[in-house]
């Protein structure tokens, strides 16, 4: 008689698969890893635009450096319609207020890299072009034939004049504008003699030039597009900074204003120093004084301070100094209420740095937020507001 003996316990061999707890272990491991991931690929991201804008601006410097060597001056502030934005004078009783607004997006574009076709900076053609059919060389009829010469290569400038805009301050329509410049070209009043300068300035990629918002039309009822304007209603709602719209999106015109754009797709402003009006290679002279209320005088010379803006939120042991700018009855240092000074005269924080006491222009980016605050420099220890 055979005996067999049976082991009713736990078999010692582990069934395959996993328990739910464990599966709920791995799956949480996973989701760590993927979050650490994530945080480590979006900062590596976030240096590469700072790298990227960084190296983007100190390119535009020294290019800005160059076009100065060549014309004698750095280049005017042209406003979102290409035209021209006269510094405010300094007997302007809001022109603190003014400077805060004086700043271009279209300047770089248009000096250091020169897109505009032969009737705007006086070097250039795009057959493309809607102009090309009324001035271009090959015009059959209405147009100016054979007054371009075919110039293939179209970047660059010719000098820009004294006035900084190609004469167009001298047309009777359209003062101040690349509009006037067209004016005077189209009538042969325009110098279009000598070297081409530039392009100043090569861009890592295409994707830093776009153009703002356009609205064309036709406003003298010719029936041909007069150019267009700016779109002021082509604000981004989240950054509060013009929109900019690159090629083969809706909404690129390659009629609008170019813009040069740090990473996150901004339009990067330039800041340049203030000058008397009609003198764009002059500064304010050291000795410089401003009428005050009560009667008499006090000191003030422009700087790049009188910018909020470009003030430094953090400023290194002795690297700080004070600028006002006069507006009204007193003086300002910014808009920040909180620190009014009645006894001083004085309003608003005014610290700044030497180094833009000294400087002489400048470009910012609004950065990741696409936010730039033009009214108040920082937040203080205990006051909020910024």
């Amino acid at each position: 008689m055979r005996y067999c003996s049976q082991n009713h316990g736990r078999s010692a061999t582990r069934p395959g698969g996993f328990t739910l707890a464990e599966l709920i272990v791995v799956m949480g491991i996973i989701a760590v890893l993927v979050t650490v991931l994530v945080v480590v690929v979006s900062g590596a991201r976030e240096s590469a635009r700072v790298a990227t804008t960084t190296a983007t601006m100190a390119s535009m410097s020294q290019a800005m450096v160059s076009f100065r060597e060549d014309v004698g001056y750095l280049p005017p502030l042209l406003d979102e319609s290409r035209s021209l934005m006269e510094p405010p004078e300094l007997d302007d009783p809001n022109l603190f207020r003014r400077l805060q607004g004086w700043y271009s997006y279209t300047s770089p574009a248009e000096y250091l890299i020169g897109y505009g076709h032969h009737g705007e900076d006086g070097y250039g053609w795009d057959p493309n072009n809607d102009f090309a059919s009324q001035y271009g060389p090959s015009a059959a009829s209405g147009g100016i034939e054979g007054m371009v010469a075919d110039e293939s290569s179209k970047l660059g400038i010719r000098h820009p004049g004294p006035d900084g805009v190609w004469s167009a301050t001298r047309s009777k329509n359209n003062k101040g504008g690349l509009q006037g410049r067209l004016e005077r070209f189209t009538k042969n009043k325009v110098d279009d003699s000598g070297d081409v300068l530039g392009p100043y300035l090569e861009l890592p990629g295409s994707s830093l030039i776009g153009c703002l918002g356009w609205s064309a039309g036709d406003d003298d009822g010719d029936g041909q597009s007069d150019g267009g304007s700016w779109d002021a209603t082509s604000i981004d709602p989240g950054g509060r900074q013009p929109r900019v719209f690159f090629p083969g999106e809706d909404g690129y015109d390659d009629r609008a204003p170019k813009v040069i754009c740090d990473a996150w797709g901004s339009p990067i402003r330039f800041y340049r120093h203030s000058y008397p009006s009609g003198n764009l290679g002059r500064k304010y002279p050291s000795n410089t004084q401003v009428e005050v209320s009560g009667g008499g005088t006090r000191p003030y010379v422009p700087s790049m301070s009188d910018f909020i803006a470009l003030r430094p939120w953090e400023l290194d042991t002795g690297a700080a100094t004070d600028s006002y700018v006069p507006m009204g009855q007193d003086f300002w240092g910014d808009f920040n209420s909180m620190l009014n000074s009645d006894t001083l005269g004085t309003k608003g924080d005014g610290t700044t740095s030497y180094q833009l006491q000294a400087g002489e222009f400048a470009f910012m980016s609004a950065g990741p937020d696409r936010r730039i605050n033009n009214w108040m420099r920082n937040d203080f220890l205990d006051i909020g507001g910024n």
